[in-house]
């Protein structure tokens, strides 16, 4: 009787292993999913708040307030542009057939949703707070500029610091301001359509230089 006893419970214990064996990862992996759920919700909870204590100004609003924003640390949401580069025309040595380009070009931050315009339009200069220099600078001996990694047409949020000079008497805005760069997030990558934009740009600049003489554009 005894041997019949424990044929049944090996019966019974070896589908309960079967199947048990099945559950318990399935009941690990929904609890996993349950935890990251909620963790990763709590994340974002937390990410949102932090975005509401740090405002992100538009390069605009500080334009039209440069004097209320001068010496103060800002958070900016931006598109990049670069300052096409005129060069003067002079006889220049083999090795630096760019000679009369400036050793500096500028890195300029519009509002996000704008369209890139090189002219006719206010725009932020952006420095760099360490060195307090163009963040472009050119190669030696060369005719490229060295921009880091830097993307024209691409938008991003810069950390950094504001300065306005007072203004001269009899004028109401500062003649020399700029916001010193101490970081920066990549926000939005350039598309297609951007990119050509930039190029029609460039292509307009350079063609105004011929009218120009003794003078040349960079693409």
């Amino acid at each position: 009787m005894p041997e019949v006893v424990k044929k049944n419970r090996r019966k019974f214990l070896i589908p309960f292993i079967i199947i048990f064996s099945f559950v318990l990862p399935l009941l690990f992996l929904i609890l996993g999913i349950v935890i990251f759920r909620v963790s990763n919700k709590f994340a974002r909870t937390l990410n949102e708040e932090g975005a509401n204590k740090e405002e992100r100004l538009a390069p605009s609003q500080i334009l039209e307030s440069k004097s209320k924003y001068h010496q103060q640390e800002i958070l900016l949401r931006g598109r990049v542009d670069f300052s096409p580069i005129v060069c003067e025309k002079k006889e220049c040595p083999v090795e630096d057939s760019c000679c009369g380009c400036p050793l500096e070009r500028d890195l300029y931050l519009y509002d996000a949703g704008s369209i890139l315009k090189n002219s006719g339009e206010e725009k932020l200069e952006i420095k760099d707070i360490f060195t307090g220099q163009a963040l472009c600078q050119r190669k030696i001996d060369s005719c490229d500029y060295d921009c880091g990694d830097w993307v024209k047409g691409a938008v991003y949020d810069v950390y950094g610091r504001f300065f306005a000079e007072a203004p001269p008497s009899g004028w109401q805005m500062s003649l020399n301001y700029y916001f010193q760069a101490e970081s920066k997030e990549l926000v939005k990558k350039v598309n297609f359509s951007e990119t050509f934009g930039n190029f029609i740009n460039e292509m307009k600049n350079k063609w105004g230089s011929f009218k120009t003489s003794g003078q040349y554009v960079l693409p």
